[in-house]
């Protein structure tokens, strides 16, 4: 149980809040917007570690093995997801192949070695400045975590191939089933403001200010590790601390109209080829769904349509809608839920992104059944990545500026 005051700065809407008296795995939510601000996380060191180690295990373990295998007209085809990356990197896409790498090896490898170090007896050791780099570190990779999406891009690309070839999933499937689970589980459990805390204390204003905007106080909340300050360099971590982030709706403005411009070539251009027979059938988005839905596979193509095409415009207008709401907005605090609401959704337009990439490493049997990249896939995910940065170069804070203004 929590048992001192902890005064912490809304990331919503700036509010301060008092926080006391939490028995472990209860959270505390801001009243006045009601996003997450704390849970109450003890004696997880074990737990941590044990994901952390399993994680890695099931992960190598998912790597050499077959991870799919198919047959069609007498000829098989078995690929690892090691050998999928190596195929990628020298017969087409190294960005694709990179995008590959990081998502199913080096952000989950990072990630659970730093939590191993982080609660190991090494971590009181370490040099504060490099305990902080490597906690930064932590906060920035964290929220890329795309191997829950990658997984279910990989079920989406079995569906597709059922109609052309016999299917077997291998060892490294179920293995890497097996590590998203944990993996997924590491990451609710860590606990980044403990280990800030173990580095240094955060500062807590004076009682008597709670209830009240951080920035009518002078305080300004650091983006990486929470720290109320009134510097403009946070004194825990070292980072440059800001009231808000700077010129917040133009970055997000410009990011969202480059991600629809690029959008239209994303959508007319085809992402990949199938050539089955000597016989190319070049495949856009929409088509791939349409084909998809003739054959029967209604959830699959529905789940394309909502993440593929519906998403990235559904994000696009929740943006600019908020971008106007900033000058008058009459309900902050459901525009604050829109807002939670693009982050949860950012990531699952990657699905189709992923969906060719494990396309073209499994599918290479030469004119009987081969997939190949095209332009469009590129045009697609570069539009994806340009999504996700507009929504987090927007600072929900200015929704409640006007509206803290009469406190």
């Amino acid at each position: 149980m929590i048992g001192f005051i902890v005064i912490i700065a809304c990331k919503q809407c700036d509010r301060l809040v008092q926080v006391e008296q939490l028995s472990t795995q209860q959270k505390a939510t801001c009243p006045n917007c009601g996003a997450h601000l704390i849970t109450c996380r003890q004696n997880l060191s074990q737990w941590n570690m044990a994901f952390a180690i399993t994680s890695l295990l099931f992960l190598f373990t998912s790597l050499y093995p077959s991870f799919i295998s198919f047959s069609q007209h007498g000829l098989t085809q078995q690929i690892s997801l090691w050998q999928a990356c190596i195929l990628l990197s020298e017969k087409y896409n190294a960005v694709l192949a990179g995008l590959f790498l990081f998502t199913i090896l080096l952000m989950p490898v990072y990630v659970c070695l730093l939590t191993l170090i982080s609660h190991s007896k090494l971590w009181p050791k370490l040099r504060l400045s490099i305990a902080r780099k490597l906690t930064k570190s932590f906060s920035y990779i964290t929220p890329l975590n795309l191997a829950d999406i990658f997984l279910v891009a990989v079920l989406v690309s079995a569906f597709k191939l059922m109609s052309l070839a016999d299917l077997t999933l291998g060892y490294g499937f179920w293995a890497y089933v097996l590590f998203v689970i944990c993996f997924i589980e590491l990451l609710t459990l860590v606990d980044e403001s403990e280990l800030w805390e173990r580095q240094q204390c955060q500062f807590e204003p004076v009682e008597h200010l709670c209830g009240q905007s951080a920035m009518l106080n002078k305080l300004r909340r650091c983006h990486i590790c929470n720290q109320l300050s009134h510097e403009d360099t946070c004194p825990r971590c070292e980072a440059k601390t800001y009231f808000r982030k700077p010129n917040s709706m133009e970055r997000a403005t410009i990011w969202m109209l480059t991600a629809l411009i690029l959008l239209i070539p994303a959508n007319l251009l085809p992402i990949m080829d199938t050539i089955n027979l000597g016989q190319h059938t070049p495949a856009t988005i929409f088509s791939g769904i349409v084909i998809m839905w003739k054959s029967g596979s209604y959830p699959i193509a529905s789940l394309i349509f909502l993440a593929s095409i519906c998403i990235p415009i559904v994000k696009a207008i929740l943006l600019f809608y908020l971008i106007a709401q900033t000058s008058k907005c009459h309900s902050p605090k459901k525009a604050s839920q829109l807002y939670r609401l693009l982050e949860i959704i950012g990531k699952w337009s990657m699905i189709d992104v992923f969906v060719v990439i494990v396309l073209v490493s499994l599918v290479q049997l030469g004119n009987v059944l081969t997939v190949e990249p095209m332009i469009g896939i590129v045009f697609f995910t570069t539009m994806v990545l340009c999504q996700m940065i507009a929504v987090h170069s927007f600072d929900p804070r200015i929704l409640w500026d006007k509206y803290h203004a009469y406190e």
